[in-house]
């Protein structure tokens, strides 16, 4: 199959892409807080479910390929199979629900092909309702630490990180987060943060982010040192508008939970040692595509 759209439908941000050319291209962004609002409703949202839809009908393409991750992992059997159901037929399509392990190989995939690097990198995969981990020696996982919980998750337990401007001491909320994370037992120089798009957050808030100094990949082309790291991120807590940066850009949810996603990134920086961050825009959908491509993409 030489094209086709990959829909990757999170806890709170739904993304599609088009693979065509041997190229995988974003196609479509939108924030649906699955997640959020499954906590308050106990159950998937029926606006939720509606806007997702929407969102896939507009799809003009034959082949699509629509995945779920961390909020549709936690269903019952009874409102999986509900749910399912739905989907299939609301859009005509197959809604396949991975794993937290198959959802961190496939990142992991496209964040390690191509590397040529010699030593252990670490590969986190942020999203809004799990942070995955593993770590990578000569192009092989040899350890994994996925934790349940992400970026909503922590803007639940600080409220303030969702308000116009963060007051809860940085230091306390990051003591706070590492006591949440699986914890591994490999360490790491540099980690790739993969799983969202971590290049638009240094991008809209015109953040200096270096060369990457440790290997060429297109995907990969900075990194940023983990003072350097810290001392943007405070100042986007404290000093950055969020409700100017949300009406800028409109993708008020993706910012909205931004602080919680940093707070995810400086436990996990901290907690490895990391003295290198490579932020890149990779998300499982590389290994995805090459499952597809290969007529081997059964994942239920």
């Amino acid at each position: 199959m030489e094209r086709f759209v990959i829909v990757e439908v999170g806890s709170t941000n739904t993304k599609a892409y088009l693979y065509h050319d041997s190229m995988v291209e974003d196609l479509d962004f939108l924030t649906i807080e699955f997640k959020n609002h499954f906590k308050k409703e106990g159950c998937l949202s029926s606006v939720d479910k509606q806007t997702l839809f929407s969102f896939i009908k507009k799809i003009e393409e034959e082949h699509i390929f629509v995945f779920g991750t961390s909020v549709f992992r936690n269903l019952n059997t009874l409102e999986k199979e509900a749910w399912l159901k739905e989907f299939k037929n609301a859009t005509g399509l197959l809604f396949h629900i991975v794993s937290s392990d198959m959802e961190n190989e496939f990142t992991v995939y496209g964040a390690i092909s191509g590397i040529d690097y010699r030593g252990k990198i670490a590969v986190m995969i942020g999203g809004g309702g799990s942070t995955e981990l593993s770590i990578v020696e000569d192009g092989k996982i040899i350890e994994k630490a996925n934790s349940s919980f992400g970026a909503m998750d922590v803007t639940d337990m600080f409220s303030d990180l969702r308000e116009d401007y963060a007051i809860t001491d940085y230091d306390f909320m990051v003591s706070k987060v590492k006591e949440l994370v699986s914890v591994p037992k490999n360490r790491a120089s540099f980690m790739i943060l993969a799983g969202g798009d971590y290049i638009y957050y240094y991008e809209e808030l015109n953040y200096p982010v270096q060369e990457n100094k440790f290997y060429y990949h297109p995907l990969q082309p900075y990194c940023l040192d983990v003072n350097t790291m810290d001392q943007l991120d405070k100042n986007f807590f404290y000093s950055v508008s969020l409700e100017e940066i949300c009406k800028k850009t409109g993708k008020d949810g993706w910012w909205r939970g931004a602080r919680g996603m940093r707070l995810c990134v400086k436990s996990l920086v901290d907690i490895l040692g990391v003295k290198y961050i490579i932020p890149t825009r990779i998300s499982m959908v590389y290994g995805i595509v090459e499952k597809i491509k290969k007529d081997d993409f059964i994942f239920d």
